[in-house]
């Protein structure tokens, strides 16, 4: 095998192995799997994790991607992330705060712990 074939094959499998440890830490949750306890404004999101300190984040079926935490919101503005308040319903019991999603926060940061 030529140099040049052994290089291919090299970047192959190495795009290969991104692109699988890239969706390991992707993770889809949906109105339909919490009910009335869904807090956001679409109706599925992907929960993604960017560490090392893990940064808690979703995705909506746009590709807009959403700062949930604080150390994600530290850096929304630098990687274009947008604030994950923008897509949170008003709590029912208290329409002027938005609902507690620190349940999805965990749920994402989770994700950076997963080989």
């Amino acid at each position: 095998m030529d140099q040049g074939m052994r290089a291919s094959a090299f970047f192959g499998v190495l795009l290969f192995s991104l692109v699988v440890h890239a969706e390991a830490r992707v993770k889809t949750v949906s109105s339909a799997d919490f009910g009335d306890a869904w807090p956001f404004t679409v109706d599925s999101v992907d929960l993604m994790c960017d560490g090392p300190s893990p940064k808690a984040l979703a995705r909506t079926a746009d590709g807009t991607v959403y700062a949930l935490n604080g150390s994600a919101r530290t850096q929304a503005k630098s990687r274009g992330w947008s604030d994950g308040q923008d897509i949170t319903k008003p709590d029912p019991a208290m329409p002027t705060i938005k609902m507690d999603y620190s349940q999805f926060v965990q749920n994402a940061q989770d994700l950076c712990t997963k080989p």
